[in-house]
């Protein structure tokens, strides 16, 4: 009887994802027809800024630059949000769909051994609210001392009574999440509230959730739109306009038209790690090499597309239980489940994929006053556990190691306890593969290729076999999958050796890519591109360093620092900008201000 209701169970979501994946490209499809019909390019007169990108950071500085009175338009690739994609649950099947711009890196020498040649899948949003809108939700200030090298000097205290954000405790959660903190406690490690107090620890995620729906940035926008707001959907940006060194506008094409738009104030590129630079270097500014063998007029030599970085993680399915826990496919889809979180907003269906978060201190580490160096992710299930049906593809998982090494693992009780590398020593990046603003750019973040990286993974790695030693795991009945992986057979399993080219095979992005119009290189501490008037990047491409932890959180406290910088101090006052400082509050904190310095 149980092996019907899985093989139903498993017909019916096989089903439910094709028509869910055509579900979405299809309506994609038909708001872009209806804009194509309706040409509704508002009247392009001039703006005070112009914003390209409606992710993260954009659609925050977007509401607030218009909030203040000016006269904003926000230029954006993708449509508008397609109903239901709200739910958290169905996250992995938005990658791959027309709403993902679904960039791929060039193949790894030194990493990502078991992806289909080599190459890394790196889903971002093509739609408004950017990555808000594909992410995991996980809401992540990270450590303290992340912040002191991107604004040493901010100094007058401003108050940001919790801003747009809705954020949210878990709704649901299965029994891991207490096992696995239970565990960390017995380790003798902190559970904290780690969004309050900023330092290294262990707790239950907090999301980017309203009433068990997704919260996406681009909700701020609805109310502000039409009055001081416009808002270009569809539309690919293909150069800045620059005269004498200053930013005058943008170049966008809508429809197949191509059309021009002028900002007094400030043009704010917010199209991210990979939109930013790309749009920069079309547009003049970059390596002059680089650009002079793509006959691109050099407008300012700056090393922009360097330094790329990502958080990268390991260990995906290594850990089994012999329990087996309430995130199945035949709970998912259960008609409970839907009535739950339709009528409620509980249930699995508000599940995001990640139950407990924590950073901690690596063994590499002789300072413990640093910040963290690894963080762990607690996901109640993993590749093996979905019938195949959209995890192996969205990470780009060869057919043959999937086959030999998790597919033996569909039957058991799979989860993932996956360390992160927070702060890689490994540097890559992005370069125009031509001159066609439609061409991709080309995507070479380097992973492992400084030998360091390795080691702090697999002293993660160590980290998870103690974690499920401890008492509360044992009693889950949690155990080290020990089948070699494809690739590594000829090394003792469990050996040094042995994780080196485990971690060398199974190297998986964390989606968290940043670094590529770093501050202090191509952006000054005031988001201003060097050398070039009335030009600001405002995303993760100008992130100095990676903070400890998921990087939407620090996103959204660069465009909030970014937005009062541009309409406090260069729109007022027209001086040199003045050191400022944010404080958050949240309802959630045991005391009332979170800090940024």
């Amino acid at each position: 009887m149980l092996k019907v209701f899985n093989f139903f169970s498993g017909f019916i979501s096989s089903v439910t994802v094709i028509i869910f994946f055509h579900y979405i490209n299809t309506l994609y499809e038909l708001d872009i027809y209806k804009h194509k019909l309706m040409q509704n390019i508002p009247d392009l007169k001039e703006y005070d800024f112009i914003i390209v990108g409606a992710g993260s950071a954009g659609s925050i500085i977007a509401a607030r630059l218009s909030d203040d009175g000016n006269n904003v338009l926000l230029v954006e690739a993708g449509g508008e949000a397609i109903p239901f994609i709200d739910i958290p649950l169905l996250t992995p099947l938005l990658q791959k769909t027309q709403i993902d711009w679904q960039y791929v890196t060039v193949p790894q020498e030194h990493a990502c051994k078991s992806l289909v040649n080599n190459q890394s899948h790196w889903p971002m949003g093509k739609i408004l609210g950017g990555t808000s809108r594909l992410n995991n939700m996980v809401y992540f200030l990270g450590h303290s001392l992340d912040f002191n090298s991107w604004f040493a000097d901010y100094e007058e205290p401003i108050v940001d009574k919790g801003g747009f954000i809705n954020l949210s405790y878990l709704k649901w959660n299965t029994p891991l999440a207490d096992a696995v903190l239970k565990g960390i406690e017995e380790m003798s490690l902190e559970i904290n509230n780690i969004n309050c107090n900023l330092k290294a620890g262990f707790m239950k995620v907090q999301l980017t959730m309203e009433n068990g729906k997704r919260w996406s940035t681009d909700q701020v926008l609805h109310e502000r739109y039409n009055k001081t707001l416009n808002i270009i959907t569809h539309a690919y940006v293909t150069k800045i306009l620059i005269k004498s060194n200053k930013a005058m506008g943008i170049k966008f094409i809508k429809s197949g038209q191509a059309y021009e738009a002028n900002a007094t104030k400030g043009v704010i590129l917010s199209a991210g790690t990979i939109g930013s630079p790309k749009l920069l270097m079309l547009s003049g500014i970059g390596p002059k090499m680089h650009l002079e063998t793509l006959n691109i007029t050099v407008i300012k030599d700056l090393p922009v597309g360097q330094q790329l970085v990502d958080h990268i993680l390991t260990g995906i399915d290594l850990v089994t239980l012999n329990t087996s826990l309430p995130l199945s496919i035949g709970n998912v889809f259960n008609p409970k489940a839907a009535f739950e979180y339709f009528f409620m907003g509980q249930g699995p269906w508000t599940s995001s994929g990640i139950e407990v978060v924590g950073t901690f201190h690596s063994s590499l580490q002789n300072n413990n006053l640093t910040a963290p160096d690894l963080q762990i992710m607690v996901m109640p299930s993993g590749i093996s556990q979905d019938n195949d049906l959209m995890l192996r593809k969205a990470m780009g998982l060869s057919d043959e190691v999937y086959k030999e090494y998790f597919l033996p693992l569909a039957e058991k009780n799979a989860i993932s306890i996956t360390p992160v590398l927070l702060h890689p020593s490994s540097f890559g990046e992005v370069k125009l593969s031509s001159s066609n603003p439609f061409d991709k750019p080309i995507i070479d973040p380097k992973y492992l290729s400084n030998k360091k990286d390795i080691l702090t993974l697999i002293d993660g790695l160590q980290f998870v076999k103690k974690l499920i030693k401890t008492r509360p795991m044992i009693e889950l009945g949690a155990s080290l999958y020990k089948k070699k992986f494809p690739g590594c057979e000829n090394q003792v399993f469990d050996s040094q050796e042995y994780w080196e080219c485990y971690v060398r095979h199974l190297t998986l992005t964390s989606y968290h890519p940043a670094g590529t119009c770093r501050m202090g290189k191509v952006v000054d501490p005031f988001f201003r591109v060097y050398d070039v008037s009335n030009l600001y990047i405002v995303d993760a491409s100008v992130l100095p360093i990676l903070p400890s932890g998921n990087i939407q959180a620090a996103i959204i406290m660069l465009a909030e620092k970014a937005a009062l910088q541009l309409k406090n101090v260069i729109m007022e006052l027209n001086i040199p900008p003045r050191s400022l400082q944010i404080c958050y509050i949240f309802n959630m904190c045991d005391y009332n201000n979170i800090c940024v310095a």
